[in-house]
């Protein structure tokens, strides 16, 4: 009977000290939850708080970069306005020189050639069949009406001042001293001049059945710059 009960508390202790190991199990593992619960709520907070702050930081950047864009547009713009204003400048500036004849310039245009006719040996009246410095004027007249830039005669380039006399059988440009044949060179559009000597009425018409005349067009001719008034250069010297 002893041995009973005694077995019958062993077991009654056993499963009493079973329920509270189960519950001292439970209740760790319930800690160890709420920790781990606990720990991961800081660490989302901790990164919803670096979350915001880097987007605060972004935008902070990002008005940053909108007003450094805008200052670099501005200083875009300014600098496109200057070298548009010193392109222009510059093409003013050479549109100029080009007008002064103080640069040498090339480019498509005619060549012109002028010269006694065979006529003028057998003919009573020499004149009549040479070539004056009025014939001269005319086809460079003429070659301007049709849009030449730059005229050059024997190599001498016609400026604003440039005067085209005549001396004998010799014709003075720049105080230069030129005998037929007479080479004006022309720069500018090689058909329109050439059309604009040959209109009912201008200078070929006026001229051709007195002296010899040459056209040429050419894709490239070479006029020479400007070198002064020879003849004020030499009695300058």
């Amino acid at each position: 009977m002893a041995n009973r009960k005694f077995y019958l508390y062993l077991t009654l202790v056993t499963i009493s000290t079973g329920f509270l190991i189960a519950a001292s199990i439970e209740s760790t593992k319930a800690r160890n939850t709420e920790r781990q619960n606990e720990k991961q709520f800081q660490q989302e907070t901790q990164l919803n708080e670096r979350i915001l702050a880097e987007k605060k930081e972004n935008h902070q950047l990002e008005v940053q970069l909108l007003e450094l864009q805008r200052k670099v547009s501005q200083v875009e713009e300014a600098l496109a306005q200057r070298q548009s204003e010193a392109a222009e400048i510059l093409s003013e500036l050479e549109a100029a020189r080009m007008m002064a004849g103080v640069v040498p310039v090339s480019g498509p245009g005619v060549i012109v050639t002028m010269q006694d006719s065979e006529q003028a040996a057998a003919s009573a009246d020499v004149t009549k069949y040479i070539v004056h410095e009025q014939d001269v004027r005319l086809m460079v007249n003429e070659l301007r009406a049709a849009g030449a830039e730059a005229i050059s005669i024997n190599g001498q380039r016609l400026v604003s001042n440039s005067e085209i006399r005549c001396v004998g059988p010799t014709i003075i440009v720049n105080g230069v001293k030129s005998a037929a044949p007479f080479v004006i060179t022309a720069i500018g559009d090689p058909a329109t001049m050439v059309g604009g000597l040959h209109l009912p009425g201008g200078v070929m018409n006026m001229l051709q059945d007195y002296v010899k005349i040459d056209i040429q067009e050419k894709e490239h001719v070479e006029i020479p710059a400007y070198v002064g008034d020879g003849k004020m250069d030499s009695s300058a010297s």
